[in-house]
């Protein structure tokens, strides 16, 4: 009998500290503490032995998109026919736009 309430007590001790550092690990305070930074510091240096390996987080490089037109698609033209005068898609030096096929 003396024996499943030790184990008792030491259960309910367990799962009291769990909650406590479950809820003391959302703090920002053990963002900052310098033990979560030595743990994580011994995790990555004695992951390898196991086979696991840090990789640095990719990054993806900032994009500034514009929203879509309106419009329908575009009508191609033939390389010889004349553009209209002061077309803005006229490339620079007059010569024919592209086919972009």
């Amino acid at each position: 009998m003396t024996v499943l309430i030790v184990l008792g007590a030491i259960l309910l001790v367990l799962v009291v500290a769990f909650i406590a550092f479950y809820r003391h690990s959302r703090t920002p305070e053990w963002g900052d503490s310098e033990f979560r930074k030595a743990m994580l510091g011994m995790m990555v240096a004695i992951a390898p032995l196991w086979g696991m390996r840090y990789k640095e987080p990719h990054h993806e490089l900032p994009t500034v998109s514009a929203p879509g037109s309106e419009q329908g698609p575009l009508l191609r033209r033939s390389a010889d026919a004349p553009l209209p005068t002061g077309s803005v898609d006229a490339p620079p030096g007059g010569a024919p736009p592209l086919d972009t096929r």
